[in-house]
């Protein structure tokens, strides 16, 4: 019996993604679960399992097709006699088993990336190397491969097998989420050409950096975007991280406090006191979200990421460093799944630790709202009718003019930075 390799659905809206590479090729034998290919979304790399066990039978899309919808059939497998329990639904086969095409064939062996030396038949079950995934995570964060055992059919070694010998954390005290990392390990340096005696080469754009040029388009020329800016002094801020992190460590503890987290918690808060701004933008009418989801940019060597911190006004501050830590851990190594990175009432884009002055953000769609977070300088200010020197940072907002109003714009960015200047309501 035949069995429906297909497209998984990778994200809410139904979003495509491009099959990267085949792990298998045609006759190879799978059990079920077995990673089979990876598959590429604009925010990370996802590996696909085999939904039964037997032999791959054929391969119909061919590595590096993009735009695949979800449910596209991928290939068939000729599954064992009373073979596993899948959800895939079984095709109709003729008496001898199809073969994929010559040209999907040949690029299926060429993405593969096979290793004699590490694959061999024994007693009918194939055991192959690392998944090329597993390699470059690995790579990432200098595993020794030869050192883990792994959990995958026949001991293969898979992506999580190295992300728990890195120490990151493949899941989330966060019900509704997963909290490993990783980053989109997008092919941004592969030269499709070069202009003879030009000073430059011809770079094609990954996933993620057709996405992103795609999405800020957009947003640019759709939304009509305003901005406010103001001055939030933030001496009692630094006062309270710097005591918040010494009774952390003195509790022995590991989790230290960013500027960033307390941030985090400010606008989710401020988001909390002003539900008008926790909306979207959606043709002829808005919607209006009850739940508080804070999404936080992470720059990364194949573009920008934006993780969400779940119900962020529903939890403290050790929380929110721990889960954004560990968020952004796995955004740099290419292991956020979909439902991490998608969703969320606004997103904040923090700068400061580049020194910069201040952030002009673009509105990340869907959301209608994003923080740009400046750094804090020593500066001149007016203190008990006096002139002392302060920590000032600046914080901008950029929002949906068809969904938010100014007034409604500035009763949020007043009341983060409220919540900034007086951390004491976010630290009880």
């Amino acid at each position: 019996m035949g069995f429906r390799i297909e497209m998984p659905q990778l994200s809410s809206d139904g979003g495509s993604a491009t099959l990267a590479s085949w792990l298998v090729g045609v006759g190879d034998r799978v059990e079920q679960g077995e990673v089979i290919a990876e598959l590429e979304t604009d925010k990370a790399t996802v590996e696909l399992e085999a939904p039964a066990s037997g032999r791959i039978q054929a391969l119909e899309i061919a590595a590096g097709t993009e735009g695949l919808e979800a449910g596209t059939l991928l290939g068939t497998i000729d599954a064992d006699e009373g073979g596993a329990t899948t959800t895939s639904d079984p095709v109709a086969t003729s008496s001898g088993p199809p073969s994929a095409s010559p040209s999907a064939e040949a690029e299926a062996e060429a993405e593969a990336e096979p290793e004699p030396s590490a694959r061999r038949e024994t007693e009918g079950t194939v055991q192959r190397g690392p998944t090329p995934l597993a390699r470059r995570v690995a790579s990432n964060h200098g595993v020794d491969l030869a050192s883990i055992e792994g959990s995958g059919p026949g001991g293969r070694v898979l992506r999580d097998d190295v992300l728990r010998r890195a120490g990151i954390a493949s899941g989330s005290a966060d019900p509704g989420m997963e909290t490993a990392t990783s980053s989109p390990d997008e092919r941004v340096d592969a030269v499709v050409g070069v202009e003879p005696e030009a000073d430059f080469e011809v770079v094609r754009l990954s996933a993620m950096r057709r996405t992103i040029a795609r999405r800020l388009s957009e947003s640019k020329r759709e939304i009509p975007h305003f901005y406010l800016r103001v001055r939030c002094r933030m001496d009692a801020l630094r006062e309270a991280r710097a005591k918040l992190n010494r009774a952390l460590a003195d509790e022995g503890r590991e989790t230290k406090i960013s500027v960033n987290d307390f941030v985090v918690r400010a606008a989710a808060l401020g988001m909390r006191a002003v539900p008008a701004a926790n909306v979207r933008f959606a043709g002829d009418a808005m919607h209006v979200f009850e739940r508080v989801d804070v999404a936080v940019a992470v720059a990364t060597d194949g573009g920008l990421v934006t993780p969400v911190v779940r119900d962020a006004d529903r939890k403290g501050l050790a929380a929110l460093a721990d889960e954004t830590k560990a968020l952004a851990e796995r955004a740099r190594a290419g292991g956020l799944r979909p439902e991490e990175y998608q969703g969320g009432s606004l997103t904040v884009s923090n700068l400061g630790m580049y020194g910069i002055e201040t952030v002009y953000p673009i509105v990340n769609p869907p959301q209608s709202c994003i923080l740009g977070v400046g750094a804090a300088e020593e500066q001149p200010v007016v203190r008990d009718g006096g002139i002392a020197i302060g920590w000032i940072a600046v914080l901008t907002l950029a929002a949906d003019h068809r969904v938010i109003d100014g007034a409604v714009g500035a009763r949020l960015l007043a009341a983060i930075r409220d919540r900034l200047e007086d951390p004491m309501d976010m630290v009880l």
